[in-house]
């Protein structure tokens, strides 16, 4: 009796897991989402592992709004193409820019031929991505998600 008592028990608290945007993980050991780079890096681990619902959690509206899911689901699309493009590419750089004290632009190098270039808000203590670029060597930025208005 108290065994199936605890195995409901676990699968009630495995069930109420957070799906919040902080709970992505990855390889890297800053505090998720607390600052502009702690929310880049968990978003290339994300890409690298093929984890692309995970980093589609750290996206918002430019008004902070979160996705909803069919959003995310019209997104999936677009973030696999990238992913094809530039996972496992190691980080060979990295720039931030301060645009005002609640966005900031991320520039990330990867493997010393394209940058990845992120637009994040601060929303209340987390920061989330409102934009992505990808900038291949030598060429003009291509918008990852256009339908995603700055």
């Amino acid at each position: 009796m108290t065994g199936s008592v605890l195995l409901w028990l676990c699968l009630l608290v495995g069930a109420c897991r957070s799906t919040r945007p902080e709970a992505v993980q990855g390889p890297y050991s800053l505090p998720p989402q607390s600052t502009p780079l702690g929310t880049a890096l968990p978003f290339k681990a994300a890409i690298d592992s093929g984890r692309t619902s995970d980093a589609l959690l750290l996206f918002t509206l430019a008004d902070g709004r979160p996705l909803l899911a069919e959003e995310r689901y019209e997104l999936v699309p677009e973030l696999e193409r990238l992913s094809s493009q530039i996972a496992r590419l190691p980080i060979t750089g990295i720039r931030t820019d301060s645009l005002s004290p609640a966005l900031v632009r991320v520039e990330m190098e990867l493997d010393y031929w394209q940058t990845l270039r992120f637009t994040l808000r601060r929303h209340s203590s987390f920061w989330v991505v409102t934009g992505l670029e990808r900038i291949p060597w030598n060429r003009p930025a291509i918008r990852i998600f256009p339908q995603l208005a700055e």
